[in-house]
Parts: structure tokens; C-alpha cells; sequence
């Protein structure tokens, strides 16, 4: 990951969602960097380009919201898109006080993720998303 454009990680334990995503962000000019898992993308070196994270709620081992904390509290100013087939106020708005910029349902709408991987004021101010 030498490039200077911005790169946003992918963060999901179905392959078949983090392929969708690659090809959905790199039709839009992204330069993506997947992970199977919230260890592997804690683990990774990651470049210093300004970036944003696109990550799924709910992860196989360790917690989405432990990776929100983990980062939060290192001080990373990354864009934090939470990308969830779960959609219950609640958990919105705990996600949200973790540290996740953006909250996105899995519902078929790329446009209103591109938005959030964007523009993150615009996805959360369009959709009244708690914070």
C-alpha cells in the first residue's frame, strides 16, 4: 500500500461481502486492503495516508466494538463507517458512542456507504442517525 490516495479497509468475516466491497470501492477509484478479521487488521501495518475503515458489526472472535475502542483510544483520526445487517436504534447508538463516525445498514444501498466513505457528516446528518 504505497499509493497516495486515501485507502479504505474493508473489516468483514464474509468473503463474499469483502469481494463485493473491492469491487464496489474500486470501481469508484479506491484503493483497498481487506481483512478476514478485527486481529488481522489491528495487527497490519497500515500507511499514513489519510484513510477510512468500512467495518462490520458483528465479527467472529473479537468484538467490532473492542476494534472501535482499540482505535479510538490509540488517537486515530481514521473515518469509522460501520457497515451492519443490524438495525436497531439502540445498538446505532452504542456503535456510535464506541467511536463509529457512520453507521450503514447491509441493505443494498452502496450509494448511502460511498456516501458515508465520503462524506461522513452527510450520511449521519441524512439519515438523522443518532449520535
Amino acid at each position: 500500500m504505497t499509493s497516495d490516495s486515501p485507502v479504505v479497509f474493508v473489516v468483514d468475516d464474509d468473503a463474499r461481502v469483502r469481494d463485493a466491497l473491492t469491487s464496489l470501492l474500486a470501481s469508484a477509484g479506491r484503493e483497498v486492503a481487506v481483512f478476514a478479521s478485527a486481529t488481522d487488521f489491528l495487527r497490519a501495518d497500515k500507511p499514513d495516508v489519510p484513510a477510512c475503515l468500512v467495518l462490520d458489526l458483528e465479527l467472529q472472535g473479537r468484538s467490532s466494538i473492542d476494534v472501535l475502542r482499540t482505535v479510538r483510544s490509540a488517537g486515530s483520526k481514521i473515518t469509522i463507517v460501520v457497515f451492519s445487517g443490524h438495525s436497531h436504534p439502540e445498538m446505532i447508538r452504542h456503535t456510535l458512542a464506541a467511536g463509529a463516525d457512520a453507521y450503514v445498514p447491509k441493505n443494498g444501498d452502496f450509494e448511502l456507504l460511498l456516501d458515508a466513505i465520503r462524506d461522513k457528516r452527510a450520511t449521519v446528518a441524512k439519515h438523522g442517525t443518532p449520535r
